[in-house]
């Protein structure tokens, strides 16, 4: 089996603060798998990012290298080694 890339993760907004950091290091193969690994190395964002059931909450935005993965392949998002994955929570309010 091929090695997962290595990709970065940019986290932001209270995601950043409950990992303790802006920017993290993953190897994933898609995007389920980074946010696999991404709460296995800061059990904090868990409950910030997916649903019960392991879809991926509807105010959490996720993008790799610019491009929301709502319009690429959602969370089977296939990543490449030097991804830039930008995961940020959905600003409301007014």
């Amino acid at each position: 089996m091929m090695e997962a890339p290595s990709v970065t993760v940019r986290l932001f907004a209270r995601l950043r603060e409950a990992a303790g950091t802006s920017e993290i290091a993953l190897q994933a193969q898609d995007i389920r798998g980074l946010l696999d690994a991404l709460v296995a190395k800061a059990p904090s964002v868990g409950s910030e990012l997916l649903e019960a059931d392991g879809q991926l909450r509807q105010a959490v935005t996720v993008m790799v290298n610019g491009r929301n993965i709502e319009f690429l392949g959602g969370l089977d998002t296939p990543l490449r080694g030097g991804d830039t994955v930008a995961v940020f929570p959905v600003v409301a309010g007014g």
